[in-house]
């Protein structure tokens, strides 16, 4: 649906971006806007801006940005309309009449269309055909309620079961390939998942947004564990598994493992708050998602694995990022949760989480390993590695405690360590400084505009005119006059055509309107173009602009000998209105 001007405007003043972003981050003040470190890519050094004045946001890090509506269809991982629905409510403003606008109508055909799926391999994991699905399960210990509280499946070793059954409900072939249940290889198109134990993921809304499926097949060739490719209603980073279950645990802490079966062992236990990372690392985004559940606390219970320790110590700096305390959980004997729960019982497991250690500890014992503190060497190793991690700590009485106890364990003055653990400090914050400074002036590929680094001039020169329209409405009829060339690339010239048919349907510019057609990552380059206001009003920098793109038009039109009658007439009608 298209939301008219009036609406947006109330909107945008009933949810100040400030306010709404303090429910997410921390900002302090800065001049006249707000920083904080970005939650949208990991950082040490704020980078994320916010202006009261034209309630916007742009991060000069990772390049997000736009208005309060693109803020929340970021952190939330909302589409447009869900966005606005949920500022709307948060000012307990009445939605206007929905109508679809197509976009709406495919996320909800996917969501019913892996409700079908769903029901289709937890039915076939209990008919005479799901056998081998059904015993390995059992054999891990599953009873069947938890089974069907998880609804948990089997796909047949089959290329097309799941494609026909689908397609005799009235999906399409394009409907399963962009949602990720089928695969394609020479143009055919088979079930992505076959001969395979099936975990549905749920999202927070209790919707089936994706799938995993762990092999059945003996083939070495073929992946463990196989998961949905990212589709518009799933994104691995931004979500969690089991966390429809586990948000409405009674316990204040969240269980954080590596794989489904450790979940759902934990949750048939009756560890209701477990819950998995979807096999990959912790990212920003799942730290400040539990961050914002109000659960201030993560177990780690990770495999004891190098894999699985060096997955805690990332898990460990990013939830320390997002204001997320952590324990680690240290088991002898399994390499994880799921086989320690089978060989030693519940009881054990929570005796476990009572004794784990907090990450702190659980770093500085890593420290020692492997070294004798008794001997000089020993001990001045210790304090090497001791001092680099102590500088890492943000909270100064954390810091305080750490350095009394380095120094009880190698005899050395606190006061020294405190010294040396200070100078580390320094150098941390002027070594991050410049590595920021790098990634933002490093050239990277350009994923938003990737004909850019191709043409450099006229791709400037395409921004400056956005600009100077988007702050000078009013030249709309000479621009479009002036103009005889064309937009060369394709992401500005959307821009530009979207803020053309803006302006003559008489609306005002207002970066809040392009939300609706544009991706949040689309909506950060947007901001940036039109905030960049060195030559927003320079009517001389406008006409070099617009020559820039015109000469560009000329030297790769056709030849005047190619051209028909009425091309000849048009290039003549554009060079006249150019010279007055």
């Amino acid at each position: 649906m298209r939301l008219s001007e009036d609406f947006l405007r109330d909107l945008h003043d009933n949810n100040d971006i400030i306010s709404v972003a303090q429910g997410y981050v921390e900002l302090k003040r800065s001049g006249s806007s707000y920083m904080c470190r970005c939650p949208f890519h990991s950082e040490k050094s704020p980078s994320c801006s916010f202006s009261p004045d034209k309630q916007l946001f742009h991060c000069f890090g990772c390049g997000a940005g736009g208005d309060v509506i693109t803020f929340i269809r970021l952190i939330e991982n909302l589409e447009y309309m869900d966005a606005v629905r949920f500022l709307a409510q948060r000012a307990g403003m009445p939605m206007p009449e929905d109508k679809d606008d197509g976009t709406a109508r495919k996320r909800q055909r996917m969501y019913e269309m892996n409700r079908e799926a769903g029901k289709y391999f937890h039915k076939l994991l209990f008919s005479e055909e799901g056998t081998a699905g059904l015993n390995y399960l059992r054999n891990r210990g599953l009873s069947d309620h938890t089974i069907r509280k998880f609804g948990l499946g089997y796909a047949l070793d089959d290329y097309h079961n799941l494609h026909f059954y689908l397609k005799n409900l009235g999906f399409s072939d394009f409907e399963m390939a962009d949602g990720s249940l089928l695969a394609t290889n020479n143009n055919k198109m088979y079930d992505k998942f076959r001969n395979r134990v099936m975990f549905p993921i749920f999202d927070t809304r209790g919707n089936i947004a994706a799938f995993g499926g762990r092999t059945l097949s003996e083939d070495k060739n073929s992946p463990k564990y196989l998961n949905s490719a990212e589709t518009m209603i799933f994104s691995k980073s931004n979500m969690l598994f089991a966390l429809n279950n586990a948000k409405n645990s009674k316990a204040d802490y969240f269980i954080l493992c590596e794989g489904y079966m450790d979940v759902i062992s934990l949750h048939q236990a009756g560890f209701d708050s477990a819950v998995a990372s979807l096999g990959t690392s912790l990212t920003a985004q799942q730290s400040n998602m539990i961050s914002r559940l109000g659960k201030k606390e993560v177990i780690l219970s990770y495999d004891s694995d190098e894999a699985g320790q060096k997955a805690a110590s990332r898990a460990i700096n990013l939830l320390s990022e997002a204001g997320v305390r952590a324990r680690i959980l240290r088991m002898d004997g399994a390499k994880d949760p799921d086989e320690f729960i089978k060989k030693f019982g519940a009881d054990a497991f929570t005796m476990l989480i009572e004794k784990s250690a907090g990450a702190i500890d659980y770093q500085m014992d890593k420290l020692a390993q492997g070294l004798d503190l008794n001997s000089d060497d020993g001990k001045a190793a210790y304090l090497k590695k001791a001092v680099a991690f102590l500088a890492e700590i943000n909270s100064d009485l954390d810091r305080a405690v750490y350095i009394s106890r380095t120094s009880k364990n190698t005899d050395i003055p606190s006061e020294t360590i405190k010294t040396a653990v200070e100078e580390a400090r320094k150098r941390n914050r002027r070594y991050a400084h410049r590595r920021e400074q790098a990634q933002i002036m490093r050239p990277t590929a350009d994923r938003i505009n990737p004909e850019a680094h191709k043409l450099p001039k006229e791709e400037r020169a395409e921004r400056g005119i956005i600009c100077f329209l988007y702050h000078n409405p009013d030249a709309l009829e000479r621009i479009t006059a002036k103009l005889t060339g064309d937009f060369v690339t394709s992401f500005n010239k959307k821009v530009y055509e979207f803020l053309t048919n803006m302006l003559k349907n008489g609306a005002a510019p207002d970066i809040s309107l392009f939300n609706e057609e544009f991706a949040p990552t689309e909506m950060g380059r947007i901001t940036q173009i039109v905030g960049d206001t060195t030559f927003a009003n320079d009517k001389a920098a406008l006409m070099d602009y617009i020559e820039v793109l015109n000469n560009y038009g000329a030297s790769s039109g056709k030849n005047i000998d190619e051209m028909s009658d009425d091309e000849l007439l048009e290039m003549a009608h554009k060079l006249k209105e150019k010279r007055k």
